[in-house]
């Protein structure tokens, strides 16, 4: 431990990683550090600058696979006790990189704010949601990002502007590593109309997605005017199953883990999937899950 002395206390070595994934998968990373605030997440990209050791970030574990053997490297996950607040100013609102999306769509409701109800039912935190503009059929968080205070693996952090920001499907034009809060502008409105359509949501998609299985969201992103789900169903493979893993009958583009699942299994079952959608279909269908090797 000696790289990162004076961190012991929010420094694990080895650290098991599954649990903090939503697929309940994968082996440990070398280092794996939850700093508290800025000045020790600055203070240990510092250390880490002095190897060749991969950083990576880890949010909410909602839309990631870690291998079983687990990741090399420093993995870094920002405290939500430091970066998980929340504030409403008029129609700004504050948010924490590791604020849940669901902590923050009630906040806003509860300041009788709109444009977060999109994000209802996704599991993750604020900084992955805007990296890599979450959302849906109903709307995406870039849509309503104003501004995005982000830090670099050189410990240097700094604004984005609305002006200076790209969204685009799934993705941002944001490069720097770390994501510390984002401000959103919202519109007002009344508490019922809201309500009413955070339910809309909340009914869609708990009717369209199996949301209480072991799984990170849609895999696959959607090909330009097609729908992978719908491309995946076609070629027949709801249900099929790798050892452990398997594709959901309820919605296609979900993969779920089973009892005996491993990432590898997890791994072949998207190598099947994309193969046979490709034969049939002459599709090439793109990750949206990020896999770590």
């Amino acid at each position: 431990m000696k790289l990162f002395k004076g961190f012991e206390e929010i420094v694990e070595k080895d650290k098991p990683l599954a649990s903090l994934t939503t697929f309940r998968l994968g082996g440990p990373a070398d280092y794996f550090i939850v700093p508290q605030n800025e000045d020790q997440l600055r203070g240990v990209l510092e250390r880490a600058a002095q190897t060749d050791l991969p950083i990576r970030v880890l949010g909410n574990g909602s839309n990631v696979l870690v291998s079983d053997e687990g990741v090399r490297g420093v993995v870094i996950q920002l405290s939500p006790k430091g970066f998980g607040g929340l504030s409403v100013t008029e129609d700004l609102v504050r948010a924490g990189a590791s604020l849940s999306l669901a902590g923050l769509v009630r906040g806003a409701a509860e300041a009788h704010l709109s444009g977060l109800e999109p994000l209802v039912g996704i599991p993750g935190w604020v900084g992955g949601a805007v990296r890599m503009n979450a959302g849906g059929k109903f709307g995406d968080i870039g849509q309503v990002v104003e501004r995005v205070k982000v830090m670099d693996t050189k410990g240097q952090s700094f604004y984005r502007e609305r002006d200076d920001l790209a969204f685009g499907y799934r993705t941002s034009n944001i490069s720097a590593r770390f994501v510390l809060e984002a401000e959103l502008r919202l519109t007002a409105d009344s508490e019922r109309r809201i309500s009413h359509l955070m339910k809309e949501v909340w009914i869609t998609k708990k009717n369209s997605q199996p949301m209480a299985n072991r799984s990170a969201g849609c895999v696959f992103k959607n090909p330009r005017g097609l729908s992978a789900g719908a491309l995946i169903d076609q070629v027949g493979l709801k249900g099929t199953r790798v050892g452990g893993a398997s594709v959901s009958r309820k919605h296609a583009n979900y993969i779920v883990a089973g009892k005996e699942c491993t990432a590898k299994d997890v791994r072949d079952l998207i190598e099947l999937v994309r193969k046979k959608v490709h034969e049939r279909t002459e599709t090439f269908l793109e990750l949206e899950l990020e896999v770590w090797t």
